[in-house]
């Protein structure tokens, strides 16, 4: 398995520098990134560069529960 090179601060600055808002990119802790949302991160991470897959959102951790801002 090839290691994981999505991290939840990859996400969230990528999701942010998209124009998804700071309460729904909690949100995205708590239930996963949504399928629109995976695409567009992915799409914008590769044209800079950034070798990542959508199975990579899988292997992000998430947190059940309340997430402090």
């Amino acid at each position: 398995m090839a290691p994981n090179t999505l991290t939840w601060q990859l996400v969230d600055e990528t999701g942010a520098r998209l124009g998804a808002e700071k309460a729904a990119r909690l949100k995205w802790r708590q239930r996963g990134v949504p399928s629109k949302w995976r695409i567009d991160i992915v799409q914008s991470l590769m044209s800079q560069g950034v070798a990542v897959s959508l199975a990579e959102f899988d292997r992000l951790e998430i947190k059940p529960g309340r997430i402090a801002a």
